[in-house]
């Protein structure tokens, strides 16, 4: 059955899921100091906080290839740099990488599998030698580097969530203008259609919406049609124009006498 295969960012996945605070402090790419002086670094380097179950460091090699461990068991020395200021040092792999019998006998085994770990060999305590100030300096080091990098994503997500937030705002603002915009269309046309209608104007009549509208807003002024009396009134004069108009457009009496 084949191996399943990781990747080295599943591996420190999975390493801060078994070594997370509060009771550990883990980095990763921890040189043996800082500057010009710093030679080898470790993969990751775990710090148990808790006074109750020993403050031990824990350094780490993490190999996802068979090829990669055989390089590391070439060069024993490159582990030295790191591993003297470690109490446990482990090689933390997928299965199938580390055989049998390759193991050094300072090292524990880590085997990783799904989100978390087996260990086929447990790292025994190391005689370290005291931590040198380049040594603590390139983990405060990279303390920092990982809190600036949790900063600027928080800030990142945070941006992000702002801006999905005011765009939807904004959609939704834009939305109801638009519906809006169309509720009163749609009123403007139902209004002119019924004052065609009631004008006895065909629909698709043309209209001069001025000359009408001046037109509608004097009898409005006038108030002919606010009321029945207005109406009767209106009606009232209306006889008296016409029979104005008549009288006028009559002949005299006299004219009518001659013929």
């Amino acid at each position: 059955m084949t191996a399943a295969r990781y990747t080295a960012a599943q591996v420190r996945t999975a390493l801060m899921g078994r070594y997370r605070a509060p009771e550990w402090a883990i980095f990763f790419e921890v040189p043996d100091s800082t500057g010009a002086s710093a030679s080898r670094s470790a993969d990751a380097i775990a710090m148990s906080l808790y006074p109750s179950r020993g403050l031990r460091m824990h350094g780490f090699e993490i190999k996802v290839s068979r090829a990669d461990w055989l390089h590391e068991l070439k060069q024993p020395e490159k582990s030295v740099a790191l591993q003297r200021y470690c109490d446990h040092w482990w090689i933390v792999t997928p299965a199938d990488i580390v055989k049998e019998g390759e193991l050094p006998p300072t090292w524990g085994h880590l085997i990783l599998k799904g989100n978390g770990f087996n260990c086929v060999a447990k790292a025994p305590t190391l005689d370290r030698d005291p931590w040198s100030p380049g040594f603590i300096a390139a983990m405060l080091r990279r303390a920092h580097e990982a809190r600036e990098r949790a900063i600027r994503e928080g800030v990142d997500t945070a941006m992000v969530t702002e801006r999905a937030a005011i765009t939807a705002e904004v959609e939704k603002r834009v939305a109801r203008q638009v519906e809006t915009s169309r509720s009163m269309n749609e009123q403007a046309v139902r209004t002119l259609d019924e004052i065609k209608k009631a004008c006895g104007m065909a629909e698709d009549q043309w209209v001069d919406g001025e000359r009408l509208g001046q037109a509608i807003g004097l009898v409005h002024r006038l108030g002919i049609t606010s009321t029945y009396a207005g109406l009767k009134h209106a009606a009232a004069r209306a006889r008296e124009f016409a029979e104005a108009v008549d009288g006028i457009a009559s002949p005299p009496a006299a004219l009518d006498e001659a013929a």
